[in-house]
């Protein structure tokens, strides 16, 4: 089983604890209960580059969204979908 774990905190970072999540919260443009991934965090799961995971975004395998930073982002509920789908780690 795949755990993702948090990125730890760097100093003078201001970040909410787990205990103060919530509706107010959530960052903007983040829906309630939608779980948001990274580039990295999806190419790590599948075993390939960041740089595939864009190209699956450009062509439309991988539906994109963007924080409030302009940064690149995936549901994981598509990313769950695609690799059901058949999308299987790449063999090293």
């Amino acid at each position: 089983m795949n755990v993702m774990v948090p990125p730890p905190v760097r100093p003078g970072c201001a970040r909410a604890t787990p205990a103060a999540r919530g509706p107010a919260a959530a960052p903007a443009g983040n829906r309630i209960g939608e779980d948001l991934m990274t580039r990295r965090q999806v190419a790590s799961l599948f075993g390939v580059t960041s740089a595939a995971v864009a190209t699956w975004a450009r062509r439309g395998r991988l539906p994109e969204v963007r924080n409030e930073a302009g940064r690149p982002r995936y549901r994981r509920a598509d990313v769950d979908a695609l690799f059901r789908s058949g999308m299987s780690r790449r063999a090293r």
